[in-house]
């Protein structure tokens, strides 16, 4: 949630910045403005999904090998 907050933010300012910069028919004419705009975006939804999958990929790993030690271990930081 942080990194996609984080993410959004970041595409704002950049789009903020650039109209200073550019003014409104340099950012509508522009085709590498809107494609950063969304980069930054999607960049920051991204790594939610990875760090929400990398917490909970050991924890996974240790119950389907049943082991009582690595799933006390692994499963601590997740949601499970």
């Amino acid at each position: 949630m942080l990194a996609t907050l984080i993410g959004l933010v970041a595409a704002m300012i950049f789009s903020f910045v650039t109209y200073m910069i550019y003014g409104l028919e340099g950012v509508m004419t522009l085709q590498w403005i809107d494609q950063v705009f969304w980069a930054l975006i999607l960049t920051g939804i991204t790594i939610g999904i990875v760090n929400a999958i990398w917490r909970c990929l050991p924890c996974e790993i240790s119950k389907r090998l049943h082991s009582e030690f690595l799933t006390n271990l692994t499963c601590s930081s997740c949601k499970h």
